[in-house]
């Protein structure tokens, strides 16, 4: 690791003050960071894949410019839609979340998310968070119902709302006072909630019951960060009430800041429209996933600032898999290159430095980790690798040392972004298969139209050949002529079919 002294300073939209700020930890070198995770009633789908990606290309960004960070995502596993979904299937609503939790760890390392340091349920956390609760009556800022109900008391926190730039006069006039609440206040919210519900209620000073929404995160955060840290992050949908609730409780309960940068992301759209269950505009991971390669799920998520919503389109899909797939076959041709060349130079080719590009990737995403300026510098940086094995009147043996560079240089880009960092053949080989699999087409179709193309064209019958070279190309199927012989690749046609209805 770096010293301190040579760490970045990066600068963070901040949404408690609304300003574009300098990111200065708590402690020097050391960024804790807390983003809100799933609740488990159902499969993950492409937004919860989104916000997972963000953060987690976040943290590796922050690790590799040097700094330890301690990151913590919870899984909500205790909530209203499980109970109500496990009701529904017939099961116990703590068997129904530990399925749903295995699901999502499965389905987010599919698309490449890396674990966080730490992932607490809320059901590892009644204790404290009873404990915590309790003390927030103590301090004057909850209070217990004769129902089992306890609620947080919103107008003792002067300042509540200034997370979502909203005053307590103005929340006033969205609520209707309802004769058959238990609240001292309709602004007030739950801190625990009377529950009968089988297998979702703990023992309480106040009766059987369960934690609200709101509670869990901040005693989960503090308790694996502190009172006060560095970043709060989730999607804007959060904003308000959860995290406007969070700070409040937690203020209240510890007398100081809680966390000191808020980051929202946008949200995920599909072809424009928000993402609903209800509305069947609905994507889950691991559908998606049966198309959709997971670099190009997450190619698509770099192209906005994580602020912005993201839009996934077959537009967009299709973009995806052509820059995807270039990425992949400039990694292969370099590959090739440098198998073909017994030089050891280090020298570099004049106009051909590619630690520029990394000099504006960090620029980018040091400022407000504007991704799709650092996606820009990272197509430069291929096109630049194709431009060089392009050059014409230059011996081979004097471009190895760029070369050499200029993978190293992507590498360092695709350990961040979890794109580019497979084995390009590996990678293009499976491309091919799912083809297939995809597709009405057969390897041994593909393989019969070449075997007849390469007898024609050892039989001078050109036209034929070209007839062949035709055929394949409509099939999806690119025919290359080089000097080890005739070869293929999947053409933009094939491409369609990943992201075709």
């Amino acid at each position: 690791m770096n010293s301190t002294q040579e760490l970045p300073v990066f600068r963070v939209t901040n949404t408690l003050t609304g300003k574009k700020e300098e990111l200065r930890p708590l402690e020097p070198g050391h960024i804790k960071m807390y983003a809100c995770g799933v609740t488990v009633y159902d499969k993950c789908h492409l937004g919860h894949a989104m916000q997972a990606i963000l953060y987690d290309t976040f943290v590796r960004y922050m690790r590799h410019r040097g700094y330890q960070v301690t990151y913590v995502r919870n899984y909500t596993d205790v909530d209203d839609k499980i109970i109500n979904r496990a009701s529904e299937l017939g099961m116990d609503p703590m068997d129904l979340s530990a399925q749903m939790i295995e699901a999502c760890d499965r389905d987010l390392l599919s698309v490449g998310v890396q674990p966080a340091d730490h992932q607490p349920k809320v059901s590892d956390y009644i204790d404290k968070i009873i404990q915590y609760i309790q003390q927030l009556i103590e301090k004057g800022a909850a209070y217990a119902t004769e129902q089992g109900d306890v609620y947080y008391s919103v107008r003792q926190k002067a300042d509540y709302g200034k997370l979502s730039n909203q005053k307590v006069s103005q929340l006033e006039s969205g609520h209707r006072v309802a004769s058959h609440s238990n609240k001292q206040d309709e602004l007030d919210f739950a801190l625990w909630k009377a529950e009968e519900a089988q297998g979702a209620n703990w023992d309480s000073p106040w009766g059987k019951g369960r934690p609200g929404w709101h509670i869990e995160c901040s005693v989960m955060a503090t308790d694996l960060l502190g009172d006060e840290f560095d970043i709060h992050g989730g999607g804007r949908d959060l904003v308000f009430p959860h995290h406007e609730n969070e700070i409040a409780q937690s203020e209240s309960h510890s007398g100081t800041c809680y966390a000191r940068y808020w980051i929202h992301s946008g949200l995920m759209t599909i072809n424009h429209q928000k993402m609903s269950k209800s509305d069947g505009n609905f994507l889950t991971i691991e559908d998606a996933l049966l198309r959709l390669d997971p670099e190009v799920i997450r190619y698509n998520i770099f192209q906005v600032h994580y602020t912005s919503n993201v839009d996934f389109s077959q537009s967009s899909f299709a973009q995806a898999y052509k820059k995807v797939f270039y990425y992949y076959k400039t990694l292969q041709r370099a590959q090739v290159f440098l198998s073909q060349s017994s030089s050891e130079s280090q020298e570099l080719v004049e106009d051909f430095d590619f630690a520029t590009y990394t000099e504006s990737f960090y620029s980018a995403m040091d400022d407000d980790f504007n991704l799709p300026r650092a996606m820009v510098a990272f197509n430069e940086l291929f096109q630049g690798l194709n431009n060089l094995l392009d050059l014409k009147g230059m011996k081979n043996r004097r471009k190895v040392g760029s070369v050499k560079q200029g993978l190293e240089e992507a590498q360092k880009f695709s350990k961040i972004l979890g794109i580019g960092n497979q084995e390009p053949d590996a990678f293009l080989d499976k491309l091919k298969k799912k083809y297939f699999d995809l597709s009405s087409i057969s390897l041994d179709q593909v393989q019969s139209l070449l075997e007849q193309r390469k007898s024609a064209r050892e039989n001078k019958d050109y036209a034929l050949s070209d007839s062949f070279r035709e055929e394949l190309s409509e099939l999806g199927i690119q025919v290359n002529d080089g000097t080890q012989g005739q070869s293929w690749d999947l053409n933009d046609k094939a491409l369609e079919v990943f992201y075709s209805n």
